[in-house]
């Protein structure tokens, strides 16, 4: 939310982001499409970040479109039907890349390092 200047005026506030610190950089993401939560009512707010989810969210923040192309990486079968297009756009676009051995690791928690710097390559 900082890093794209998106405005944190008001948005979506979910039951268990109601007191949380980060509600309102949440409400923003959401307000910009980039998150939407596991339901209308429960975000997870504490729940560390899958890449394919990362791949995801940069897509939306950067309004990629959802690449048609299959994934090339070892574990490609592993990513997610929901992320598989944002995966591929995001990878092409350069924003994100996979490892040395040619897999992607889709359910792999993303770090704070692999963050900033697919932040820093969509900027």
């Amino acid at each position: 939310v900082k890093a794209f200047q998106l405005p944190t005026a008001s948005g979506k506030v979910f039951d268990d982001t109601a007191n949380h610190w980060a509600s309102d950089f949440i409400g923003a993401a959401y307000a910009a499409g980039i998150v939407r939560g596991y339901s209308e009512s429960i975000f997870g707010p504490d729940d560390l970040i899958t890449r394919e989810q990362m791949a995801v969210m940069i897509a939306r923040a950067v309004e990629l479109e959802d690449a048609v192309e299959e994934v090339t990486f070892t574990d490609g079968d592993q990513i997610s039907h929901w992320a598989r297009g944002a995966v591929t756009a995001v990878t092409q676009a350069g924003i994100m890349r996979g490892y040395p051995d040619g897999s992607f690791a889709p359910l792999n928690e993303a770090t704070r390092a692999e963050a900033v710097t697919v932040i820093a390559n969509a900027l």
